[in-house]
């Protein structure tokens, strides 16, 4: 299904399919995210504004066209995140009032994990947001090309043609304090900030939840018996000195324990993440907006009010 070219933007208030039911469906608000919407509306602003101050740059390869689209990009991924906090939410509201069942927690669990998983890739795009507007400037373009673990982003590095892993960076420690280094001061306010979101509770919450899903025991949902250390129809006994010596078996399991209480700590981790990315996604997109008269060369302005309206001044030069 394609779009209208008339449709600037979706915005979603839920994920799911629900058939024009919306009862006890929870808002924003109730979830502590009724500004996100707000931050959608400037980046996604800035986004359509789609430019390029060089009146003979070639459009298809615009580095600052490029910052466009990862702006969109990066607010759909935030809308849709506030969207699937609140199936989440729903489901846990629809379980509490009995009008579904509780296995049903397997659900909010997944759709939070999948929240949590969205937020580190808004994450990782916002530091590919400030490298890019940073290499707008031929200089620090030509700078990249001989900085290690910054390369592919120098002088061969083409927007949107580039299909290359080694010019999309991670918001990694090394990362930053090799932006730190090597970006002209302008752009510092922007690195710091991506410094703070790295170290934040927050992102590392969300890392070590991500962490543990993608790359070590994805743990099952407290909702069914499950396997750990303790659990099962069998356990030991032990002689005198502790050492097992026998197995019994019991008619009844034990439940495993290692996952209670996660779905709502995903939840809250996840709705905790979304909060501090947007507000970095905003202020980045901000700072942008206040120094591009500056990265241009007097060429072009742009003013986006508190609910993303813009304004675009150009000028030939």
């Amino acid at each position: 299904m394609s779009a209208s070219p008339d449709t600037a933007w979706l915005k979603l208030f839920h994920i799911g399919a629900h058939g024009g039911d919306v009862d006890l469906r929870p808002e924003l608000a109730d979830l502590g995210l009724d500004a996100v919407h707000g931050v959608c509306d400037r980046v996604w602003e800035y986004s359509r504004s789609d430019f390029e101050p060089d009146p003979f740059a070639d459009l298809r390869t615009s580095q600052w066209r490029e910052t466009c689209a990862l702006a969109g990009s990066m607010a759909e991924s935030l809308m849709i995140c506030a969207a699937t906090m609140v199936e989440v939410v729903w489901h846990a509201k629809l379980i509490e009032h009995e009008r579904q069942r509780p296995g049903m927690a397997l659900a909010q669990r997944f759709l939070a994990d999948t929240v949590c998983d969205t937020a580190v890739s808004i994450g990782h795009r916002l530091v590919n947001l400030v490298v890019r507007v940073a290499r707008t400037d031929p200089m620090v373009r030509d700078a990249l090309g001989g900085i290690r673990g910054l390369k592919k982003l120098g002088a061969t590095y083409q927007p949107f043609v580039t299909n290359d892993a080694g010019a999309w960076l991670s918001l990694r420690e090394d990362t930053l304090v090799s932006l730190r280094s090597n970006l002209p001061a302008i752009h510092q306010p922007a690195v710091d900030r991506l410094e703070q979101l790295r170290t934040s509770a927050e992102w590392s919450a969300v890392m070590d939840i991500r962490g543990e899903n993608a790359h070590r025991w994805r743990k099952e949902h407290e909702a069914v018996r499950g396997v750990d250390a303790q659990s099962g129809f069998a356990e030991n006994t032990y002689d005198y000195a502790g050492n097992p010596n026998g197995i019994r078996v019991s008619a009844i399991a034990r439940r495993h324990v290692a996952s209670d209480g996660l779905t709502a700590r995903t939840t809250d981790v996840a709705r905790r993440a979304i909060a501090v990315i947007a507000t970095a996604l905003d202020a980045t997109v901000a700072d942008t907006l206040q120094n591009l008269a500056t990265l241009t060369g007097g060429r072009m302005s742009l003013q986006i009010d508190d609910q993303g309206r813009g304004r675009m001044t150009q000028r030939l030069m």
